[in-house]
């Protein structure tokens, strides 16, 4: 269209019908809207790829804080482990020196294939001294025994395998007896009727079994089983180990 106007005024200026100065004034107010249009479409056009540059920048910008932020949660969660173990070594050195036995540190390293079976393994073996039998304990109480020792390496019995058993008394009245390992769980067994027990009463061991030492705490009482006609009270028991966050324990060598 721009074109086709273009050629009628040129026709018209050759034959003389419009002066020079109204052709141009003419040819202006004719072009302006096709310029006002292409200067609107241009605009648009420029702006959009103006905004498309800037969130592609906006984008960069984003992925850049995003891995800048991974890695601070990464660097945070390393520090508060590195704390975590700080504090637990410091209390294992603290425990260590206030016992009166000879006892060696050790890490857990493994637990048993066995999907059913709360075993686990140590790094402390027979070239550490280490013997079937041996209590292992932490600050918090009693973890289990030996039962099994290669070179370099234990596999450990704790109280909440089945099959596991100790002697213990109530801390209040000194009422003693069993507790035995239920899978995951503990249960005092054979306490006499008359004896008085009450629910989060503190679980100590009697040192008659042997293995572990008179007075380190096992547990507390969670609830209390009375069944009618029983000569025996029971109690499922919380140990007060917790063994799903084990990672440091102490063998006791010698008593």
């Amino acid at each position: 269209m721009p074109l086709l106007i273009g050629l009628i005024l040129f026709s018209l200026s050759r034959t003389g019908v419009l002066r020079e100065e109204r052709i141009k004034s003419f040819s202006l107010s004719l072009l302006f809207p096709f310029q006002k249009a292409f200067s609107y479409v241009y605009g648009k056009i420029y702006s959009f790829f103006e905004d498309y540059l800037l969130l592609l920048d906006v984008k960069k910008e984003n992925e850049r804080l995003k891995r800048e932020l991974e890695r601070l949660k990464i660097e945070n969660a390393l520090l508060r482990e590195e704390k975590r173990e700080a504090e637990r070594l410091r209390r294992l050195l603290e425990f260590k020196e206030a016992v009166k036995f000879k006892v060696v540190a050790a890490r857990l390293i493994g637990e048993s294939p066995d999907p059913q079976s709360k075993t686990f393994y140590i790094d402390k073996g027979s070239l550490d001294g280490i013997k079937k039998g041996m209590a292992v304990i932490t600050p918090d109480g009693i973890v289990g025994k030996v039962l099994l020792t290669g070179p370099k390496s234990s596999l450990v019995l704790p109280i909440i395998e089945r099959g596991a058993s100790l002697s213990i008394m109530l801390e209040d009245s000194g009422a003693k007896g069993i507790l035995e390992g239920q899978g995951g769980r503990c249960l005092l067994r054979y306490l006499p009727q008359e004896e008085p027990i009450r629910e989060g009463e503190r679980i100590l061991t009697t040192g008659l079994d042997g293995v572990y030492p008179k007075g380190f705490l096992v547990g507390s009482v969670r609830r209390i089983i009375k069944r009618q006609g029983a000569l025996f009270i029971e109690a499922e028991v919380e140990p007060s180990v917790r063994f799903d966050r084990l990672e440091e324990v102490m063998v006791i060598k010698e008593r």
